[in-house]
């Protein structure tokens, strides 16, 4: 079964979300990220996608304590990604109980210092594949780099990472719909399973992902779940429905 992953984006201690990563084009949803976080959890979260947006922007960790808070206020597993640069960054937040960092512009910028933390904790770690017509994008998003979506996962793959999350990000936050052909795209051409962001809006867009089960592993929801376009426990029981069919 895909999971069904909700975001909380976190800026200024609050929780937000942006359209196509632009931090001018925000809309905050919530003064209280735990609030947000024990709603999704109560609605039947499995686990829960947290953005430091500051830190993504600054290149060091700035929502800290936020964080802490949530993850002590729930009882799923968290993902964290955002300004998480160096191996103590990354153990602040294992040690914090965060059960997968993700890591993108220090993947691509100080391939020494993301060996390093791969090795350290191999089975912790997150690459984000962040696809701006067909290149990688990093730092926020506000950077676009020389590497394909693909060959970039294609060669962290041989590295050794075991998770991967694709976002698609002419469509995050623009509640357009996701993009599955060029999702199908990715996929064939790299190879690898990976956790899907970017544009998800209705539950049709859930729906053509459920033949993808075999290379999707999870579906994060961000925008369409705070302006009401998507329920979550409609595409948990969606999701779901793919246990009792014999599609691969």
């Amino acid at each position: 079964m895909i999971q069904p992953i909700p975001a909380i984006d976190i800026l200024g201690g609050k929780c937000v979300r942006l359209e196509k990563g632009d931090y001018q084009q925000k809309s905050i949803f919530s003064n209280s990220p735990v609030d947000v976080a024990t709603r999704w959890v109560t609605q039947g979260a499995s686990m829960l996608h947290l953005v430091d947006l500051d830190g993504a922007k600054s290149g060091q960790p700035e929502n800290y304590q936020v964080i802490k808070d949530v993850v002590q206020s729930v009882s799923v597993p968290v993902e964290v990604g955002g300004g998480i640069r160096t191996l103590r960054d990354v153990f602040h937040y294992l040690d914090l109980g965060v059960e997968r960092v993700i890591l993108g512009s220090v993947a691509f910028k100080k391939p020494h210092v993301f060996k390093q933390i791969l090795r350290a904790a191999p089975e912790n770690i997150a690459v984000s594949i962040d696809q701006r017509k067909g290149k990688v994008a990093i730092e926020g998003w506000t950077q676009t780099t020389a590497y394909s979506a693909p060959d970039a996962a294609k060669g962290f793959s041989r590295l050794g990472v075991k998770h991967f999350i694709y976002t698609d990000t002419e469509r995050d936050g623009t509640l357009r719909g996701f993009d599955i052909s060029t999702l199908r795209e990715f996929l064939d051409k790299s190879g690898v399973k990976v956790i899907v962001a970017g544009g998800i809006t209705t539950i049709e867009d859930i729906k053509n992902l459920n033949p993808l089960a075999n290379k999707v592993e999870g579906v994060i929801l961000g925008k369409a779940l705070y302006a009401g376009t998507l329920r979550l426990p409609e595409v948990i029981m969606v999701l779901g429905e793919r246990l009792f069919t014999k599609e691969d």
